[in-house]
């Protein structure tokens, strides 16, 4: 049995304002499917407590609050924002009522085996099985002797381009990921190549022979080496060098910390802004969180990741998330995985149901050299704004080994984020809104509408908006046009269908449909390349 959780663990995926996450005990939750359970581990569980209330001590149980480490906003780091910010913009701060939700979050982690599963009580009004997210899915490993070849197409394809580097950097762009934390990332330190890889595409776009428009940095949230939901001392969990997958918690501890670290370097004057990419996903119609009225009836986990959310976006922190990418057939692959999906879904309760003027999270998908959706696209989770994804390479990590390729929305979403990095450090006195509108404005038309979308007024609206592809010079073009000072980059004009694509099509074989996903990259990147431990050891 153990044999064969190990094999799955690679695998799995899970993949606010002033209104009270308080629901009456007597409300059960919603059970899950049997395989969706799998997921979700036994010997650890989310909890919220009641308001004003601490975590409840259980016997056989350790608590510790989810959300350690929250700190009020200073007076100089308010006169740094204050002043910071051009006339009329508001002041981006969490409100108290939003910190105080982030305060009834607790983790329960079993002390002793078997343990009951932790009991809903007057302190404890919620509790539910911390469930598993992963990297998304990516394509097959590509013969040496392309890598040069792949290497310049992507270059290309992102428009990467020399543009003049900001004296200071003023943007802190984060990867939350697979890859060990760390403020700087110069060298594989992981289990995993997928954040490693996916922070060299950042460092790519962002940096050139005169420096780095912004600070790159990794932050882990998939620690997950083994997992094995029915018994704790078979899941091994790698805090220094990182896992394969992760938990709904650790996801939204990783959040919180990373927003944390980021005031630290503000409230010094060296980092203005922050950008955090989440290539990572769960399915919301197996987990939850997309079909519930409000943020309270989420099962935990999900509210987690939620109220994380919404305390980045109290200070302006500007996060993408890929939209996600299909399993095996005859898997259902209909619709955007979650974060990504509450672009759209996430106006339906907030504030005690006033809508949101801007969107929680920015949703990205991927397209081919030809403007196609990626091949491992999902139907109907095509978002407003994509970026080319097809063929990443991951970086030489070791020497005789083979080298891996990385096709899919996660890719897209780093070459959206580093874009939205780099203009944003030229142009560091516009909010987050100003730079994604620019961003989605300067975009290359696609053929297609996107599938779903941000709108603040819900209804009433003219129709989807047309699917565009983004640039890192035409959005840097677009912002110079708009803003200033005259510049001309010298963008290569873009053809929808004037370049061919370069995948290579590989016959997908699904392991279950609930809810296992296709990992990116492969691990290791190639099938023939033997199991995880022969490769990463």
């Amino acid at each position: 049995m153990r044999k064969s959780l190990f094999w799955l663990a690679p695998w799995l995926a899970i993949g606010l304002g002033a209104c009270s996450t308080f629901r009456p005990p007597w409300l059960p939750s919603k059970p899950l499917k049997m395989d969706v359970a799998r997921s979700c581990a036994q010997w650890r569980w989310i909890g919220i407590s009641r308001a004003g209330s601490q975590c409840p001590k259980i016997p056989r149980w350790t608590v510790s609050p989810l959300f350690p480490g929250l700190s009020s906003v200073d007076e100089g780091e308010r006169a740094y924002e204050s002043s910071s910010r051009e006339a009329g913009d508001r002041n981006a701060f969490p409100d108290t009522k939003l910190i105080a939700e982030l305060q009834r979050f607790c983790v329960y982690q079993a002390d002793r085996w078997p343990p009951p599963p932790p009991p809903v009580s007057r302190d404890l009004v919620r509790v539910d099985q911390d469930c598993a997210a992963l990297a998304l899915s990516g394509g097959p490993g590509v013969a040496i002797s392309d890598r040069d070849q792949f290497l310049s197409r992507f270059s290309e394809q992102t428009g990467r381009k020399t543009f003049p580097i900001p004296s200071s950097r003023q943007v802190r762009l984060a990867f939350l990921d697979t890859e060990p934390t760390g403020e700087e990332v110069s060298a594989w330190r992981g289990r995993s190549p997928h954040g490693y890889t996916l922070i060299k595409l950042g460092q790519d776009l962002v940096c050139n022979e005169k420096g780095c428009a912004a600070h790159v940095t990794s932050r882990l949230a998939l620690p997950i080496r083994f997992f094995d939901a029915k018994h704790p001392d078979a899941s091994k969990i790698d805090e220094k060098r990182g896992g394969y997958m992760g938990f709904q918690g650790y996801v939204a501890e990783a959040i919180q910390k990373e927003v944390e670290a980021w005031r630290e370097q503000r409230r010094r004057g060296m980092e203005r802004h922050l950008v955090l990419n989440l290539s990572l996903a769960w399915d919301g119609n197996l987990f939850g969180g997309l079909d519930e009225e409000s943020v309270s009836e989420m099962r935990a986990g999900n509210q987690a990741v939620y109220r994380a959310l919404q305390y980045a976006a109290s200070f302006d922190v500007l996060v993408l998330a890929a939209a996600g990418n299909q399993k095996g057939e005859p898997c259902d692959n209909s619709g955007p995985l979650l974060p990504a999906a509450w672009e759209s879904a996430a106006t339906r309760e907030e504030s005690c149901g006033e809508r949101r003027e801007t969107p929680l999270v920015y949703a990205v998908g991927g397209v081919q050299s030809d403007g196609e959706p990626l091949i491992n696209s999902r139907k109907k989770g095509m978002p407003r704004r994509t970026a080319y994804g097809e063929n990443a390479p991951v970086p030489p990590i070791k020497r005789n080994r083979p080298l891996g390729f990385l096709t899919g929305s996660s890719v897209s979403t780093a070459v959206v984020s580093s874009i939205a990095a780099a203009v944003w450090a030229s142009f560091p006195d516009h909010s987050s809104k100003e730079i994604m509108d620019l961003l989605d404005d300067s975009g290359d038309p696609l053929p297609f509408d996107a599938d779903f979308w941000f709108d603040a007024k819900a209804n009433g609206s003219p129709g989807p908006p047309r699917a565009r592809r983004l640039s890192l010079c035409k959005a840097l073009q677009a912002a110079h046009d708009q803003w200033g000072p005259p510049v001309q980059l010298g963008c290569e004009t873009w053809e929808l269908g004037a370049v061919k694509s370069l995948y290579i099509p590989k016959k997908w074989v699904p392991d279950s449909c609930q809810p296992w996903m296709f990992p990116q990259p492969e691990t290791p990147p190639c099938l023939s390349c033997g199991p995880p431990s022969k490769y990463n050891e």
